[in-house]
């Protein structure tokens, strides 16, 4: 089904020391290594909010006077700055920097870290950052996504992989063949073009190691999915110039969700050749399948009898029975990239790269449509295939100098990229089947047999973007410096109908700055004020809109942020003030998809870590957001709350490594959600939410090889709520669900 516009949108092997070293030398360890992959220790886990070259968790816990042996610290090293790190973030235009020396917000996680949260995709990830919110997950709908400060990820511009734009239709990448993923908060107009203003989301593939690295896992997830993963890489040839970085998984078994059963298999290779020693060759293949059955498309409340807008009833009141045999979804993912990557010098460096990827999109799966107060719905059926076709080209040098006493960090490039969409014409995709009428309150097996896939596919869209782009980031003193930044995007978006006659189509020459000041209280604190602007594809009315298929033009937003940021050896925080204003696009009283008015974002986002003692270490956040529509046409939407925003989220985790088993590492968070409306006359709200995660890890031997042990429940307490999306139906969360697995390097 065509969702509403709203929702257009190495580890290497490890050099080993004491962390009872002294915290300098520690550091000159760390530069002699080049160390910049994530840390991961045998003592508390760093957070993806603030990573610390010299971390709390490798703080001396041996008592006074005491000789016993502290436990040792994995450093993963790689081989210069540009490579994946924790405590680095890939911010498009602005070229690859210390996350604390970017003046956004930004957290990066590892897929090491991902493990210890037992994370399956990257909303697990993303848990306890209080900017995030689930708006959607892949076991009771068609994929999981969230987002943030109240913003939904672009799927269309949102999501890139190596910093290229990916195509993330209802689907969600595997974790696997990733090393880290970046979150950048807010606006990135100026970083990397055409996109929603919540934020880019940055898969960074893992990469050959330098050593070699072997690893096999095996995991149970309730009620009967089983997982095997294979992971290598290493080196080979003269002066060890090849590497490779494989991965392999397999996943099969019923979900703990009624009806549920879940197949994926993802095979993942990434190859370099070092032609020099400052000239490298990269290419990476990868592949995803995941098919899901026993999921909805949403749920949508209407109104009742007398008009009157129905209210969303107690969630753990609904069955869990509500999808049909005939409800599944598939998406099939391809991936192609090769780069070359030159260092002119210290100083100099420049890379040019290619991606392309493809998506197939398979998805038979319901809308549920209630509408009396007694819970009755009509089931819709909606059977369709999409496929969408990525192609990216980037290219920049990124450089340093000096103009008598300043210091300048520079970024230049061009990139092009272009995007397509065929659709399905089909019944089961313009108005769907229809399988019956049902009831929140009770299971009723309900089926169609007229129901397929049609597989003849139209070219639906096609967008080009075209842009240069060049920052200067002028360090005035040793504290103070600003950022400057400039992209001038050449836009252009077509939509076809069936007949490929053309439906609509615009085009836009934008110039997007980016403009900022950064303090430095000390080389690990920054202080920090920017304005962005940003543009964004314009939305269409859904096939559920009495406008269909009307598209509209750019939105246009702008961003403005103070903040402070932190990462020092037994803390770290981020701290930020915003408010960004967008175009608003939403569905009216009258069933039409406009576009009128801007909705503001108001809000303040804070998160940080501390290492309390040397066996508790607590981290969490807390965001408070007003978002409301202004200068709207519609008198029932002027000055009322953006739908699917909450007012209040908190977050927190508690992770307990005792010093007399350092093997050991306990962790308890949770996280609440305040309420949310579902549509933007804040006629249906749907309440506020509180779920509870609990996780262990333990490291030991076997055979004199690395064995990890993890075990954990995601929804500790089985806690039933709505989350809310796209701005006119709800979807049912996850039901509580255990989760196990075991590693072994070799």
């Amino acid at each position: 089904m065509h969702k509403p516009a709203a929702a257009r949108r190495s580890r290497l092997d490890t050099v080993r020391f004491r962390s009872c070293a002294p915290r300098a030398r520690r550091a000159q360890l760390s530069a002699a290594l080049l160390v910049s992959v994530g840390v991961t220790f045998t003592t508390l886990s760093t957070s993806g909010w603030a990573q610390d070259s010299a971390p709390a968790d490798a703080q001396d816990s041996t008592p006074t006077g005491s000789t016993k042996a502290l436990p040792t610290v994995k450093v993963s090293a790689a081989r210069d700055s540009q490579a994946a790190s924790p405590d680095r973030v890939s911010a498009g235009a602005l070229g690859n920097r210390r996350q604390v020396d970017t003046p956004f917000s930004t957290n990066v996680v590892t897929t090491e870290e991902g493990k210890d949260r037992l994370a399956s995709t990257a909303n697990d990830l993303f848990k306890y950052d209080p900017a995030v919110t689930d708006v959607g997950n892949n076991m009771t709908g068609e994929n999981s996504a969230f987002s943030i400060r109240g913003l939904p990820v672009d799927m269309l511009n949102g999501v890139k992989v190596d910093g290229q734009t990916f195509p993330s239709w209802d689907t969600e990448l595997s974790l696997e063949q990733f090393e880290q993923v970046e979150m950048l908060k807010g606006l990135s107009g100026f970083m990397y073009g055409f996109s929603n203003p919540g934020g880019i989301v940055n898969y960074v593939l893992k990469r050959p190691t330098d050593d070699p690295y072997r690893s096999f896992s095996i995991g149970y997830q309730s009620a009967g999915v089983l997982s095997q993963k294979i992971d290598l890489g290493g080196r080979f040839g003269p002066d060890k110039q090849f590497g490779y970085r494989l991965n392999l998984v397999n996943e099969d078994g019923n979900t703990a969700e009624a009806n549920g059963h879940v197949r994926r298999q993802v095979a993942s290779l990434a190859l370099d050749y070092r032609i020099t020693p400052d000239l490298t060759w990269t290419v990476d293949a990868f592949y995803q399948k995941r098919k899901i059955t026993g999921t909805l498309f949403g749920i949508y409340f209407g109104s009742d009898e007398n008009g009157n807008p129905l209210s969303i009833p107690d969630a753990s009141k609904v069955t869990r029975q509500l999808t049909q045999p005939q409800n599944w979804y598939e998406t099939e993912i391809a991936s192609f990239g090769t780069g070359l990557d030159y260092r002119f010098s210290e100083n100099w460096h420049a890379n040019i790269k290619y991606r392309f990827a493809k998506e197939n999109r398979y998805n038979s799966d319901s809308l549920l449509s209630v509408f009396n107060t007694q819970g009755d719905y009509y089931n819709t059926l909606y059977a369709a295939l999409t496929r969408y076709f990525y192609q990216n080209v980037d290219a920049n040098v990124q450089g340093k100098f000096n103009t008598g006493p300043f210091k300048h960090d520079v970024v230049v490039g061009a990139s092009y990229q272009s995007q397509q969409s065929e659709y399905d014409d089909s019944e089961g995709w313009n108005d769907g089947y229809s399988l019956g009428i049902g009831n929140l309150y009770g299971s009723t097996l309900l089926t169609n047999d007229a129901v397929h896939i049609g597989e003849a596919l139209y070219r639906h869209e096609r967008t080009t973007q075209t842009a240069l782009y060049a920052s200067d980031t002028v360090q005035f003193t040793s504290r103070l410096s600003a950022l400057l930044g400039l992209r001038y995007t050449q836009f252009h978006d077509t939509t076809y109908n069936p007949d490929q006659s053309q439906a609509s189509s615009y085009s836009a020459n934008p110039v997007t700055p980016t403009a900022a000041l950064m303090f430095k209280l000390d080389p690990d604190s920054t202080l920090y004020a920017s304005y962005v602007e940003g543009l964004q594809q314009g939305g269409a009315a859904s096939n559920t809109n009495v406008n269909y298929p009307q598209t509209y033009g750019p939105l246009k937003s702008r961003q403005y942020e103070v903040g402070f940021k932190a990462d020092h050896r037994g803390w770290g925080a981020n701290l930020a003030l915003f408010r960004v204003d967008q175009g608003y696009e939403y569905t009216n009283s009258a069933n039409v998809f406009v576009q009128s008015g801007t909705k503001r974002y108001d809000g303040v986002d804070a998160s940080g870590w501390l290492q309390v003692a040397n066996d508790w270490r607590v981290l969490g956040g807390v965001m408070w957001l007003d978002a409301k529509a202004v200068d709207v046409d519609d008198p029932s939407v002027e000055g009322k709350r953006v739908y699917a925003t909450p007012r209040f989220t908190l977050t927190g985790r508690v992770e307990y490594n005792p010093s007399y088993l350092r093997a050991l590492t306990v962790a308890f968070g949770g996280k609440y959600v305040g309420n949310m409306a579902v549509d933007a006359a804040n006629t249906q709200f749907v309440p506020a939410y509180t779920t509870w995660d609990l996780s262990a890890k333990y490291e030991t031997q076997v055979a004199s090889k690395d064995v990890t042990l993890r075990a954990g429940v995601n929804n500790l307490f089985n806690r039933r709520y709505w989350t809310a999306a796209w701005g006119y139906y709800v979807m049912p969360s996850a039901t509580r669900t255990f989760v196990a697995n075991a590693t072994l390097e070799f």
